[in-house]
């Protein structure tokens, strides 16, 4: 790797594992199919799309030390939905609540994310601008609505994990079943959500 590439703010995207219903899990097929070199050239950024098993414990080690690692520019973790009909954008997450089992039949410690001291946790990117701006231009054939239920399973405690870590550089997307939205089109859609983040990020980081 040259040092021009190490010297590049880096954008991860996270995808789930395989779970309970879902021997293909949708966000990670979706986060596969990025075009990572595409979006890297178009945007002078580093990328790292990495799959995430869907257990707590893999979330309270693995979360902070990709933070550690890679200080990135942002963040994004994506989820399925069986009941999404469009890409969902999640405003907040929970602290408490995760009675849900995971891969291995666990659940956290009194229900609890051991990340982070508040009640909720908002991220500070207006996500009502990106799906404004997103459903203005319509990325192959699909549509965003914002959030603010994540569901009370990994995929809140994961994005809880990460906004306590930077709640500006951090968002949750949740993906519809493969049926709703083809991998190919979701793909499509996560880059655009990339790029508007990224667009917010900057524009912050230069105030």
């Amino acid at each position: 790797m040259g040092q021009d590439s190490v010297l590049k703010p880096v954008v991860v995207i996270t995808g789930f594992g395989p779970f309970q219903r879902y021997s293909i899990n949708a966000s990670w097929e979706a986060v596969k199919l990025v075009n990572k070199e595409e979006l890297e050239k178009k945007h002078n950024v580093q990328v790292v799309l990495l799959e995430i098993p869907v257990t707590y414990d893999h979330v309270d080690e693995l979360v902070p030390a990709l933070w550690k690692t890679h200080t990135p520019i942002l963040m994004l973790h994506a989820g399925v939905s069986y009941m999404a009909k469009e890409l969902t954008l999640e405003m907040q997450a929970y602290k408490n609540g995760y009675k849900g089992k995971d891969f291995f039949d666990k659940c956290p410690a009194d229900y609890t994310c051991p990340a982070g001291d508040a009640f909720v946790l908002h991220t500070k990117l207006d996500v009502e601008k990106i799906c404004k701006n997103y459903n203005e231009v319509k990325v192959a054939e699909t549509t965003t609505v914002a959030s603010k239920d994540a569901g009370r399973y990994l995929c809140e405690y994961i994005y809880y994990t990460s906004l306590s870590m930077d709640n500006m550089r951090t968002l949750f997307v949740h993906v519809p079943e493969i049926d709703v939205y083809p991998s190919e089109r979701a793909a499509r859609g996560l880059e655009h959500i990339v790029e508007l983040c990224l667009q917010q990020i900057r524009e912050m980081d230069t105030c």
